[in-house]
C-alpha cells in the first residue's frame, strides 16, 4: 500500500529508476506493470506524461529515460563547487592537463560519466558526458567496483551480457573479478584498449571513507603511445589529487 500524500508522482519515480536500470534496452508497459506491479492503464499514463515532458522516450514500443535528465543533470553539476574544483585541479597537473579528466559514476553495472575534461590534446572517442558504459571494460568502473566486496560485484554481474567492445574487452564473471583483484593490489584500475582501440585509461575510486564502497572515479585517457612515455606512478599520483577534490569525508556519517 502507498502512503505518498502524491501517488500518482511516488509511481511516476519507479518508472524512471526502472527506465534507469533498463538503459539502453528500455522497457515496454507491459514489462514495467509487470515489474512494479502498477496497473497497465496507469503505467501506459504516467509514461505518456512523462514522454511529453521529455523525461522518457519511446523507441519501437519501448521507453528509456529522455534528454531531459541530462538537462537537468547539467544543471545540478553546475550547482557543485567541487566540480568546479576538479576543473581547476585537472589543469594544474603537469600530465593531466594535457590530456583528459573525467568523473564517472556507478550505476548498476554502467558508469555515467558526469565530467569531462579536454586538455592540450582532445580525444573524441572518449567519453562525453552523460555519456554510460558497461562498468567491466572501463576503468572508471573497475575503480569502483573494486572498492566493494566481491560478493556484492558478483550479485550485481551474475547472468548479466559482457558487451565485447574490442578483443581485449572482459567476458565473463571470473575475468572481472580477477581483474579487479589485480586493481586492489595496484591501488589503480586500467582500461588497456578495452573500450578503444589504442587508448590507455588509468582510474582511481574517490574516497569518502578508507575502506568504504565508493560510488565515484576520476580518470584520465591517453593513447597507446603516449601512455608507453609517461611514469604511471605518477599518473596515478595526480588521479589522486583529483580524486580528493571531490571526497565527501562526511558522506554516509550519522550524528
Amino acid at each position: 500500500m502507498e502512503r505518498s500524500a502524491v501517488p500518482a508522482l511516488t509511481r511516476a519515480m519507479r518508472i524512471v529508476d526502472a527506465l534507469s536500470d533498463a538503459g539502453q534496452v528500455g522497457a515496454s508497459v507491459a514489462e514495467l506493470s509487470g515489474q512494479l506491479g502498477i496497473a497497465k492503464s496507469t503505467t501506459a499514463l504516467l509514461c505518456q506524461v512523462l514522454e511529453e515532458e521529455g523525461l522518457a522516450r519511446r523507441v519501437e514500443g519501448r521507453y528509456r529515460l529522455g534528454r531531459r535528465f541530462l538537462v537537468l543533470g547539467g544543471s545540478y553539476l553546475n550547482s557543485m563547487d567541487q566540480l568546479g574544483e576538479f576543473y581547476d585541479e585537472c589543469r594544474r597537473q603537469p600530465i593531466i592537463s594535457r590530456e583528459a579528466g573525467r568523473v564517472a559514476l556507478l550505476d548498476g553495472t554502467d558508469v555515467l560519466y558526469i565530467a569531462r575534461y579536454e586538455g592540450a590534446t582532445p580525444n573524441r572517442r572518449t567519453g562525453q558526458i552523460g555519456d554510460r558504459f558497461p562498468a567491466s571494460v572501463t576503468a572508471t568502473g573497475k575503480a569502483i567496483l573494486a572498492t566493494l566486496p566481491p560478493e556484492a560485484v558478483e550479485d550485481r554481474f551474475r547472468g548479466k551480457v559482457f558487451q565485447r567492445y574490442t578483443e581485449r574487452s572482459i567476458q565473463s564473471l571470473p575475468e572481472l573479478m580477477a581483474d579487479l583483484q589485480r586493481c586492489v593490489e595496484r591501488g589503480y584500475a586500467v582500461d588497456d584498449e578495452e573500450t578503444n582501440l589504442g587508448l590507455v585509461c588509468y582510474s582511481v575510486p574517490v574516497t569518502n571513507v578508507p575502506g568504504q564502497p565508493s560510488s565515484l572515479s576520476v580518470s584520465t585517457t591517453m593513447t597507446t603511445l603516449r601512455a608507453s612515455e609517461v611514469d604511471v606512478d605518477a599518473v596515478v599520483a595526480e588521479l589522486r589529487i583529483l580524486a580528493e577534490t571531490l571526497a565527501n569525508p562526511l558522506d554516509g556519517q550519522t550524528y
